[in-house]
């Protein structure tokens, strides 16, 4: 990876918030600190960044802004740095931090072995039945006629059936397959295709794990910005810039606006639908009770929680429907094998 793209992310992110966590309240120096982490770092890269940012440090220059001259850390992180500094929470903010892009991290990998097992059955599937369908039955049928008979007209029809349907569903199968690795790159390079924008859009803002992971992000965002002294509408704003959902951003635009005119968080989100049921409860309480923080911290958790759900659903139907289309194909297979086979052996008085 060149060091222009090399940048901190998931769960090395979060053991780096972590580890600056750690220093803080141990009363240990940044920079000694830094320079320490240096001493292990994976790569000369890594090495020359963590020592740079501890030079840095040693001069006098904020940790915020060391993390943005690095430019390996995302803007959300380099806020809250800044946050945490002028409010001299910034021990609580980095252990924040490191809770909110551990749990990022696991939801994307859970999400990404969600999409690429149930995926990779599919392919061995369509390559299954597009060999059974194109080589081996028509050997059989070759067998057959040598032998005075037929495949039944239906199981002929299925044959022919199975092998276009097989073959342009492996087409459709490495199509996806380009455009999805020409996202990944252009992604990189933060110029991503209109089409493919729209697809991604499409998923958050229909996707019920879509929908949970923006809810937690929305959670741990406001949570962190009380923690940290913020305004609460200050907060909003952060948050509004993490959820993924346009939907969602609409609606925390109007709770923003509500809680700058004088309401309180309770009472703006009650006006929309973002929270229901219970956790409408639980921020009530946490609201009257004035640990309005602890109660989003344990909603992002409920949302973390709800969104490997929705995934381990999404597998849970997906396997079996795979095993169906296969079982369907081979019993059709067997059945024009079979049949031919019938006839032969009635013919001959076995």
């Amino acid at each position: 990876m060149s060091k222009k793209t090399e940048t901190y992310q998931g769960l090395v992110l979060s053991r780096f918030c972590t580890q600056l966590s750690i220093l803080i309240r141990s009363g240990v120096p940044l920079y000694e600190g830094l320079e320490a982490m240096a001493e292990d770092g994976e790569n000369d890269g890594e090495k020359q960044r963590l020592l740079s940012m501890a030079e840095q440090l040693r001069l006098g220059e904020p940790l915020s802004a060391s993390l943005a001259k690095s430019g390996a850390f995302p803007e959300y992180v380099i806020h809250m740095t800044r946050l945490g500094e002028t409010t001299g929470n910034l021990d609580v903010c980095m252990e924040s931090l490191a809770s909110h892009y551990e749990q990022e991290y696991y939801l994307s990998e859970n999400l990404r072995k969600a999409v690429t097992y149930p995926a990779m059955m599919v392919v061995m599937l369509l390559i299954i039945l597009f060999v059974l369908f194109s080589k081996v039955m028509p050997v059989f049928t070759g067998v057959y006629e040598s032998l005075g008979t037929s495949i039944p007209d239906a199981a002929q029809a299925a044959m022919e059936f199975g092998s276009i349907f097989s073959g342009a569903a492996l087409i459709l199968a490495a199509a996806a397959a380009v455009v999805m690795a020409f996202a990944a790159v252009s992604g990189r390079f933060g110029r991503q295709p209109a089409f493919v924008q729209a697809i991604y859009k499409s998923f958050q803002n229909h996707s019920s794990v879509a929908k949970a992971a923006s809810l937690r992000r929305l959670c741990s965002a406001v949570s962190l910005s009380m923690k940290s002294g913020l305004r609460t509408e200050e907060g909003i704003d952060i948050a509004a810039g993490l959820v993924q959902s346009e939907s969602l951003a609409k609606k925390l635009q109007a709770v923003r606006e509500d809680v700058a005119s004088g309401s309180d968080f309770y009472e703006a989100v009650k006006k929309t639908d973002i929270f229901t049921g219970f956790d409408l409860q639980m921020l009530r309480t946490g609201s009257r009770a004035g640990q309005l923080d602890t109660v989003l911290d344990s909603l992002a958790g409920d949302y973390a929680q709800k969104s490997q759900d929705s995934i381990e659903k999404m597998i849970s139907m997906l396997e079996p429907a795979v095993v169906a289309v296969l079982a369907v194909a081979v019993g059709l297979v067997l059945l024009a094998v079979m049949l031919p086979l019938a006839g032969i052996l009635s013919t001959i008085g076995v």
